[in-house]
């Protein structure tokens, strides 16, 4: 099967529960990788265990360096000890979800930001996304900044704040408004970083689906 290779022991991967008592998003890790089963250790939240049934759906997603991927599955066993896991279903099939000239989503979160000087960083700046990927971010902004201009930015996302360097690559101001419209690309950001925002970026678009705007 295509990228079934890519199932190994020590995986990080996370497990979306379409619906349910416990509809959500969960990280964990894959124990051990079997012909029809796999095993992941149950996940906690607020230090609880996820007490998922037997038969629950869930979507499984996890990233290598060049794309993520996911497949459907269903939880077949609860083992309790020594350590909590869920036995999974092996896919039928895993699908590539995304290569690394990364998907852009409409996003709407607070970010601060400061323009790199010769001097330093300057003053701290507030904006609004307008749209988000992990290879960058559009934002709406009060001044004009310059084309090539470095600054650091924090994003206020849902997965917590993340700073990161970025490159102004275009500046157009915002019809019938005074404000301007940034784009820029995330400049020597760590890949965790960029995981972490392709990962919300994914988040985004399940609840865009699930309301069935895309």
């Amino acid at each position: 099967m295509q990228y079934l290779d890519k199932l190994v022991s020590g995986l990080a991967v996370e497990l979306h529960v379409p619906e349910g008592d416990y509809e959500g998003n969960y990280k964990t890790h894959v124990d051990e990788i079997g012909k029809t089963r796999l095993s992941v250790y149950a996940p906690h939240y607020q230090g609880m265990i996820i007490p998922l049934q037997e038969g629950t759906l869930v979507e499984v997603t996890f990233w290598d360096d060049v794309a993520s991927y996911s497949f459907m599955s269903s939880v077949l066993q609860r083992v309790a000890t020594p350590i909590p896991m869920f036995v999974l279903k092996m896919p039928d099939s895993i699908r590539r979800v995304q290569r690394r000239n990364y998907v852009r989503v409409s996003a709407s979160f607070p970010i601060t930001y400061q323009v790199v000087e010769r001097e330093g960083l300057g003053d701290l700046l507030k904006g609004n996304m307008l749209d988000l990927s992990g290879g960058g971010m559009r934002f709406q902004a009060k001044v004009k900044l310059d084309k090539g201009s470095i600054l650091y930015a924090n994003l206020e996302l849902p997965c917590g704040i993340i700073g990161t360097p970025g490159r102004v690559c275009r500046v157009e101001p915002i019809e019938d408004t005074k404000y301007f419209s940034v784009s820029v690309d995330f400049y020597q950001i760590s890949e965790r970083d960029r995981d972490r925002i392709i990962r919300c970026v994914f988040d985004i678009q399940r609840d865009l689906r699930k309301k069935g705007l895309i």
